[in-house]
Parts: structure tokens; C-alpha cells; sequence
């Protein structure tokens, strides 16, 4: 049993024994997604998906137990069951929320436990996959933010503005996360390819504004990430070390080390109700990392349009993510260096397969991607979506594991997905 797990129970127990010194109220609520996702190639695409099909990428189970203690006080538990954060082939139970609330008056909110945070407009129910249409969220958006999840504080204040409910939130919390790479010819953690899972320390804080009315909603937010890595410092850098006239390598074990970076993320998020209930949808996130794996630093964003009919929602939309220029050159560089053969002590193979390695924990993003789909409502609670999506890769794409001997440029992805989920 997991850390957090074992203090989401002991969370639990104590409002248990509260609830029943009072007048609680319990209620309970479940959802899940059953998702296949297939693609057209063989290498894995965000982390799961091939040509054999797979149930892991979208599949989720979920249950949440509301308490009101009075009107004032609160508490919230969610437990899930989902692909593991940590391994390619394991499913995993955690707490998702775990958090007492308070409400001094009727336009403050105060939380304190486990939280999710308010980043794009479905980072909140992004489990929840009968809240939304996509079958998929796009990742080109909803995977830039270190983590969604702290254990922490949050302060949010609301009030009336016209037609509009107004909500400013304030947080700031801890959380242990994994941050997966993945190698292609040597590995840090293995002797060949392979996924590494990079333990991380993050603290994330950040001011969000939220404005919603019946029809539409609108957000945009400012939020600063501290990452440690567990046990070990950072690599700063990947620097250059010559062996002769215009050649060298360049080399991860002298590189210089920080014990944390400091990662700015900024979110932004509308979606609005058409003439002919057309909805219009996009969102843009930004993110900056200096350390060896720059090419984290990118944007992400994409625009949606849907339209119900009926129990139908047609939708399609297009997204992209691009890491800067000058990192996509310097990635290239990193990839293509190769040393010629080189007498005792060096190991040219070696050498030439570290290079890979490098150009690997760079991890930059180019990539866009088109879908179409729709979802059809069973019944309010439950709904079936269908979608093919296709996908292009630019200068490297680090969603996609290139198979051993190659790269992930210039690639050509189609997946269908095909889900049903529900909540009760």
C-alpha cells in the first residue's frame, strides 16, 4: 500500500468517527472509462498505444465519498484505479482528492489535503471522461503541466458580475511525482531502450481567474513549479567536450548540477456558445524549463469546435506543441553528433550510443495533431465516444518511443479510439 494511500485511509477513518459524533451527510458517486485506442504503427505512442491495441491508455475506475459535516464544513475522498505513473505494464491505486473543506461564508472556499488543480478548463474531472466529449483530451495541452495534483492549501473567493459567476483561487502544495523518459539505445536505469521514471519532489503554487455562466467559461492562470529530483541533483547542462579538430562529444556525467528548477507555467482557456449552438473551444499553456531537459520548455494549444444534435456531438479539433527553435537545433546537434573510431580508453560505440542517450533526456516536442469524432449520450450519465485522430511529428516528438536505431521525426500516426463512460 502506497504512502498516499495509507493517509488517504487514515483520512477516511477520521471522518468516519466524525460523522458519526454528528448529523453527517455521505454521499457517494462513481465513474469510469472502458477505452481502446489502436494505432496504425508499431512503437508505442503515449506510452500505450500500437498497432496490437490497447485498454490501458484511456481506461479508468473511480469512486468519491462526499461528507457534510454541517454547511460549513466538508470532506472530500476519491479513489482510483489507473495506469501506473511509475511502470509501462502495471495499474495502480491512489487518492486522487483527499481534502477538508470550509466555507466561512458563502463566497469563500478553503481547502486543505490532497487537491486538484484548476490548470486548463478539465484538469479537475479530466477522470471523469462523461463530463466531456473528447474521447482524449488533447495532449498537447493537458500534458505540459509537471503535475495537476498537490497536497496542499487552496483559497478561492467568488462573486456575481452581471450574468457571471467570478472565481479567483490562490494554492500551493507538495507532490512526489514520476517523469518518464523514454531511452533508445542505452539507459540510465537499464543496460538497452526503455522507459526511466525520474522521481521528482514538486512544490506548485499559482493564482487562477474563472469566469463561467450557463453557456460559456473562461479561465487564465499564473503558477510557478519547484522540482528536486529525489536522492540526486539536476543536470544544468549537456556541455560540448572536444576530442580533436571538429570533433567531440557531448557529456552527461561532467555536466553541471542544480539541486532544483524553477519551472513558470502559464494557462489559458475558453469555451463559447455559437449562433446554432456551435461550441467553440481552445486552450494554450506555456511552460519554460533550464536545465538538461530544455526541450521540456514548450506551448501547447489547440481549437475545438462541436455541436449537439440531438444525443450526437460531432466534434474535431487541432493541436500542436512545439518546443523553442534554438532547442529543436540543439537536439539535432546532440542526435547526429558520432565520433570516428578513437584508440584506448575511449569507446567510440559508447560514446556514439551516450550521444542518443543525451539527445533523449533533452526531451523536446514538435507535433501536431487533427481529430475528428463524436460522442453519443446513452443517458445522462453515460455516454460512448468514437474518434481517429491523426498525428504528425516535426524534428522529434518525446510522446513517441522511436524504435532502437531510429528517431521520432518525420512520423505519421493515425489512432482510432473507441470508449464508454459513465458515472453514478
Amino acid at each position: 500500500m502506497s504512502a498516499t494511500m495509507r493517509n488517504g485511509y487514515l483520512f477516511l477513518l477520521a471522518l468516519c468517527q466524525t460523522g458519526v459524533a454528528g448529523a453527517a451527510e455521505w454521499t457517494w458517486s462513481g465513474f469510469g472509462t472502458l477505452g481502446y485506442a489502436q494505432s496504425n504503427q508499431p512503437y508505442k505512442y503515449q506510452r500505450f498505444i500500437d498497432d496490437e491495441g490497447t485498454f490501458m491508455r484511456d481506461s479508468i475506475l473511480g469512486a468519491q465519498l462526499d461528507l457534510k459535516l454541517n454547511p460549513q464544513w466538508g470532506a472530500t475522498v476519491q479513489a482510483r484505479l489507473a495506469p501506473a505513473e511509475d511502470h509501462d505494464q502495471a495499474w495502480e491505486a491512489s487518492l486522487a482528492w483527499a481534502f477538508v473543506s470550509w466555507r466561512p461564508q458563502d463566497d469563500w472556499l478553503i481547502r486543505a489535503g490532497k487537491l486538484r488543480l484548476p490548470l486548463m478548463l478539465n484538469t479537475e474531472n479530466r477522470d471523469v471522461g462523461a463530463t466531456y466529449e473528447f474521447a482524449r483530451l488533447p495532449i498537447e495541452v493537458y500534458s505540459i503541466a509537471p503535475t495537476t495534483d498537490v497536497v496542499g492549501l487552496s483559497i478561492s473567493k467568488t462573486w456575481l458580475l452581471g450574468s457571471y459567476d467570478w472565481t479567483v483561487e490562490a494554492y500551493t502544495g507538495n507532490m512526489p511525482i514520476y517523469w518518464r523518459y523514454y531511452e533508445r539505445e542505452i539507459g540510465t536505469q537499464r543496460s538497452g531502450p526503455g522507459s526511466m521514471f525520474v522521481e521528482l519532489d514538486v512544490r506548485s503554487s499559482g493564482l487562477v481567474l474563472t469566469a463561467r455562466d450557463i453557456d460559456n467559461v473562461f479561465r487564465i492562470g499564473i503558477h510557478e513549479v519547484v522540482a528536486k529530483r529525489v536522492g540526486e541533483s539536476t543536470h544544468a547542462d549537456i556541455p560540448f567536450r572536444s576530442l580533436g579538430p571538429g570533433f567531440g562529444y557531448y557529456d552527461l556525467n561532467n555536466a553541471r548540477r542544480i539541486d532544483q528548477m524553477i519551472v513558470p507555467v502559464q494557462t489559458l482557456g475558453a469555451s463559447v456558445l455559437l449562433p446554432g449552438d456551435v461550441r467553440l473551444t481552445g486552450e494554450y499553456a506555456h511552460i519554460k524549463v533550464d536545465s538538461s531537459s530544455e526541450g521540456l520548455s514548450r506551448w501547447g494549444g489547440y481549437l475545438a469546435v462541436s455541436k449537439q444534435f440531438g444525443e450526437w456531438t460531432p466534434y474535431f479539433y487541432y493541436a500542436k506543441m512545439k518546443s523553442p527553435d534554438n532547442v529543436l537545433e540543439h537536439y539535432k546537434k546532440i542526435n547526429r553528433n558520432r565520433v570516428p573510431s578513437l584508440p584506448p580508453p575511449y569507446n567510440s560505440t559508447r560514446i556514439n550510443q551516450s550521444q542518443i542517450l543525451a539527445a533523449d533526456i533533452l526531451s523536446p516536442y514538435d507535433q501536431w495533431t487533427g481529430a475528428i469524432g463524436t460522442s453519443y449520450r446513452l443517458t445522462p450519465t453515460s455516454v460512448l465516444k468514437a474518434e481517429w485522430s491523426h498525428t504528425d511529428s516535426g524534428v522529434v516528438s518525446s510522446f513517441i518511443d522511436a524504435p532502437r536505431g531510429s528517431d521520432s521525426a518525420n512520423r505519421h500516426i493515425n489512432v482510432f479510439s473507441l470508449s464508454y463512460s459513465f458515472t453514478f
